[in-house]
């Protein structure tokens, strides 16, 4: 028979040589989007509620307690340290082309075991690869890399809105705003959904619905971005189908609530509620 305290599995190891460990890849950048299901290590003790973990290393169960206590998602991202588990470690080396651990086990020419040290190790592997890219990867083509993506997003949206020009110049900044911030977090979505690199873009250019729908679904820093995006899409549509010269009072009042609108407050709203009762 096997004991009480046999039955008792950590699901991850949890000593300073593992959170040392997830530290470093954090400070080589590694990309975290915080949810539901992560073990992270509070090392800047912010958290004034005991956890059931050693090390105060806390597991996300609520997205909302954890945004209560530090206000924002990217705070989150800030201030915490993400703890991958085994089988979050091994979906990163597969997806950062280290290797395919769950087919091969074997990484970085070492046979991967069982236990900590197994566990470090593919910490290791993910370390030695986020070094090599910052590494081989010079300023110039980080900013290529990202001019790629922004010229993607133009065409998107340019295939979306149309021309813009008969739009106030700071109407125009809004809306690329809003288009280049929702660009960004749908290509990082797209690329780690189909393990391409960090320089590729879709062959399509428009945004896919239903993973916009997933993207307001799993990461609520997004919701009200691409809420307002959607309005945006309204309102521009709207604006090209009046005569400003027969319509100038919904014209500019529609204008104004575009130009006040941000994704950050209530901005989609009043702009839906225009659209919908624009008198």
């Amino acid at each position: 028979m096997i004991s009480d305290a046999a039955e008792k599995f950590l699901p991850l190891p949890i000593d300073d040589t593992v959170l040392a460990a997830a530290y470093r890849l954090k400070t080589l950048g590694l990309p975290w989007s915080p949810q539901v299901g992560c073990f992270v290590w509070d090392r800047e003790a912010v958290i004034s509620v005991p956890s059931p973990f050693p090390k105060r290393v806390y597991f996300i169960l609520s997205m909302r307690r954890f945004t209560d206590i530090f206000g924002s998602e990217e705070k989150m991202r800030q201030q915490l340290v993400w703890v991958p588990t085994w089988y979050q470690a091994v979906q990163l080396c597969s997806r950062l082309g280290v290797a395919d651990v769950g087919a091969d086990p074997f990484v970085d020419g070492h046979r991967l075991i069982s236990g900590e040290d197994g566990f470090l190790r593919l910490y290791a592997s993910i370390a030695r690869h986020l070094e090599a890219s910052k590494t081989e990867t010079p300023a110039g083509k980080r900013v290529d890399r990202r001019s790629a993506a922004r010229r993607w997003i133009r065409r998107v949206m340019e295939e979306e809105l149309g021309s813009l020009a008969h739009l106030p110049p700071d109407v125009q900044r809004h809306v690329q705003s809003v288009y280049d911030e929702t660009g960004m977090a749908y290509l990082g979505w797209r690329r780690i959904q189909d393990r391409q690199p960090e320089d590729w873009v879709p062959p399509e250019t428009t945004f896919d619905a239903r993973l916009l729908s997933d993207l307001a679904h799993f990461y609520s820093d997004y919701q009200k971005l691409i809420q307002s995006m959607a309005a945006i899409r309204e309102a521009v549509k709207r604006l090209r189908a009046m005569d400003p010269s027969k319509e100038a009072e919904s014209y500019q009042g529609l204008i104004t609530d575009l130009k006040a609108s941000h994704h950050r407050d209530s901005g989609p709203g009043r702009i839906l509620a225009s659209l919908m009762d624009p008198d």
